[in-house]
């Protein structure tokens, strides 16, 4: 029985393909943007922090409506994407950022008016030490917003399959950060917070080729591909691909995928 071991995920190797298997309904991510914006206008809440930056393309949008965009990465590679997408805007977007660890936050107390973390701690070792950095640089009533952008091109029954036939050849792998959203906000709620979810507003239905997805999941582009040993990895992707070929003869296939774009706001408690 192989054991992976908790590492932090580098998204280094998937920079360059990142944003476009990221994609979500332009009308429903704006939608949910637009209603932080009016709970938290960025005339009042101008300073915003966001962990895991990345390739900004959630910091632009922010920066688009107004907030003055922090960010962190220890990714250098996508913070180099970044940077060309900064170079490329005029007039430039109110975003800066920092090659830094969330865990050691290069930033004072109180330094943020409100946060945003985008499918980020699941991906963190030490996520409760993260979540005190993050805490600890938000002002003392600044909300923090937990926002989820869809599944992107993932399709989630093929994704369950490749984890079902890891752990039948073996393979066994614990999430780095959190194992649920639920551990968050059991934490968070520890920490002295509440929570409001702001769910099916924002949905869709996306339409995704089982080839395309197949693809990137052969290239390790997804995260929970990224610790499977590359023989067993190199086998699940064989089998997946003509378990699905036998079941849909064609793996140009589309798959619907319902699909959502939604935020928990965590506040302090009054």
């Amino acid at each position: 029985m192989y054991n992976a071991s908790v590492q932090p995920i580098s998204f280094d190797p998937m920079a360059a393909v990142y944003d476009e298997t990221r994609i979500y309904d332009a009308d429903c991510f704006a939608g949910a943007l637009d209603c932080i914006k009016e709970k938290y206008p960025p005339r009042i809440f101008p300073y915003l922090l966001e962990p895991g930056i990345g390739t900004g393309r959630i910091a632009l949008e922010f920066a688009a409506r107004g907030y003055r965009v922090t960010g962190v990465d220890v990714s250098q590679d996508m913070l180099g994407l970044l940077q060309k997408k900064l170079d490329n805007l005029k007039p430039v977007p109110q975003v800066s950022y920092r090659k830094a660890d969330v865990t050691g936050l290069p930033f004072e107390d109180d330094s943020f008016d409100i946060g945003v973390a985008v499918h980020f701690f699941h991906l963190i070792p030490e996520w409760q030490k993260a979540v005190d950095e993050v805490l600890r640089v938000l002002k003392p009533q600044a909300p923090l917003i937990l926002l989820y952008t869809g599944y992107g091109t993932e399709i989630p029954s093929v994704k369950d399959r490749y984890s079902e036939l890891c752990l039948e050849l073996g393979f066994t792998y614990e999430r780095a950060g959190t194992k649920n959203a639920g551990e968050l906000l059991d934490y968070l709620e520890k920490r002295g917070r509440v929570h409001e979810e702001f769910r099916d507003r924002w949905q869709w239905t996306h339409r995704m080729r089982l080839d395309i997805t197949l693809g990137y999941m052969k290239n390790r582009v997804y995260s929970f591909t990224t610790p499977t040993p590359e023989k067993i990895h190199a086998e699940v992707m064989r089998l997946l691909e003509l378990e699905l070929l036998e079941k849909t003869q064609n793996l140009a296939t589309e798959v619907e995928v319902p699909n959502q774009v939604f935020f928990v706001l965590s506040l302090p408690s009054k």
